[in-house]
């Protein structure tokens, strides 16, 4: 039992120290270089990238470990901090999108749009009340695989397509 407890407090300390060590600076303060993002002192970045509008609210804000973007969050313009858009980044390929996830002001999912290894788009799921109420598999830009919605009853409807091209049944 006493390891277990041991484990516990290490893995705490492990993650209050990264907590600690990470900046939060303007966006004005890093740059990029080879795609990774650095201090103005030449040091790779790891922190939290924000850009404020003149009210001094948080407008956009960028995460980063070792130089690498991890995530990157656009905010409503409303008193309290909440997300409208949060981009997630692959933490292998420099700058390729993993997922995007579109929110409303009441913090329910609208959409997310979700990407391969490449980059290239292969879902978009809609939402409502937070179920799904629209997905499609893609191949980049075209409809490629399984699309499910709903009629105007609330029939759900399955169609294929194939290279952008409705299979027919």
């Amino acid at each position: 039992m006493n390891h277990i407890k041991y484990l516990i407090l290490l893995v705490l300390i492990s993650v209050s120290i990264e907590v600690v060590s990470q900046d939060t600076l303007d966006m004005k303060e890093v740059y990029i270089d080879n795609d990774l993002v650095y201090k103005m002192d030449g040091q790779r970045f790891t922190g939290l990238a924000q850009q404020k509008r003149k009210n001094g609210k948080l407008n956009y804000e960028e995460q980063y470990k070792n130089g690498v973007i991890l995530w990157s969050n656009l905010y409503f313009n409303t008193k309290d901090k909440k997300v409208s858009d949060k981009t997630i980044y692959n933490r292998y390929k420099l700058w390729v999108i993993e997922k995007e996830i579109r929110l409303r002001l009441s913090q329910d999912t609208l959409h997310i749009k979700t990407y391969d290894e490449n980059g290239k788009k292969i879902l978009l799921e809609q939402f409502e009340n937070n179920k799904v109420t629209y997905s499609c598999e893609y191949n980049g830009k075209k409809r490629h695989g399984r699309e499910m919605c709903y009629d105007d009853d609330g029939n759900q409807l399955i169609f294929q397509y194939v290279n952008g091209k409705k299979v027919k049944e």
